[in-house]
């Protein structure tokens, strides 16, 4: 007997446009970038009429939200398993770092549309505080490594430092990415990662000295005056 195909229940079944519509749009941001993608195409693309895309997302710019979700979501999984992989501080330093400077080699089309849509989101009070939450994914995995790091080596950091050097190694990151946007031959691709080594080599000193000065000396009693 031929079989029968089951029938899709309309949440999977509005789960599966929604798959195609941000297959879609991914092709059509990259090739037209954010600016000038427009829903109709990204639907026809998707063999869709217009009316499927705003059955599952509001706006254009809640389209890209979603599609840098899931960008989001992978990198980070990519640098944590990356990091916990690393067998010396040299290693956890580059891992992640030299993942994201292939990733812009593989991917030319991502940091121009990064760009664009951070230009847009600045503009836009509700984008800007979604796109910030999901940018905030990265520098909590970031000051997460750093804890981490700092933790291996028995070394205590401040209160917020963590927090701090994440903001940081997230910058660096992007800036780099935009350095070499500009000028692909000024950044090589071993730069991040050889620049976060240093980080937590400087770490690594700090827990080094800290050993070497041994626990804080007790300081003396003065003895008690005899009463007379």
């Amino acid at each position: 007997m031929p079989s029968t195909r089951r029938r899709l229940s309309r949440p999977e079944k509005q789960a599966q446009t929604r798959a195609r519509l941000l297959r879609a749009a991914e092709l059509v941001f990259a090739e037209r970038g954010f600016f000038a993608a427009s829903l109709d195409e990204i639907a026809a693309r998707a063999g869709f009429s217009i009316g499927a895309v705003y059955s599952n997302f509001e706006s254009k710019g809640d389209m890209f939200l979603a599609l840098f979700e899931e960008h989001v979501a992978d990198q980070v999984r990519d640098y944590l398993e990356l990091f916990a992989a690393g067998e010396t501080l040299d290693a956890q330093a580059r891992g992640g770092a030299d993942r994201w400077m292939r990733y812009l080699n593989e991917h030319p089309d991502y940091f121009p549309l990064f760009l664009e849509f951070a230009a847009y989101a600045a503009r836009e009070p509700r984008m800007r505080d979604a796109f910030g939450a999901r940018l905030g994914a990265f520098r909590a995995a970031f000051a997460g490594m750093i804890e981490r790091g700092a933790a291996d080596l028995g070394l205590e950091l401040p209160g917020g430092a963590a927090d701090q050097l994440g903001v940081v190694v997230n910058a660096l990151g992007n800036g780099l990415a935009l350095e070499k946007l500009a000028d692909p031959d000024a950044v090589p691709d071993e730069l991040f990662g050889s620049v976060l080594a240093l980080l937590f080599d400087a770490l690594a000193g700090a827990a080094r000295t800290k050993l070497d000065a041994g626990p804080p000396a007790r300081a003396a009693r003065s003895p008690r005056k005899s009463r007379e």
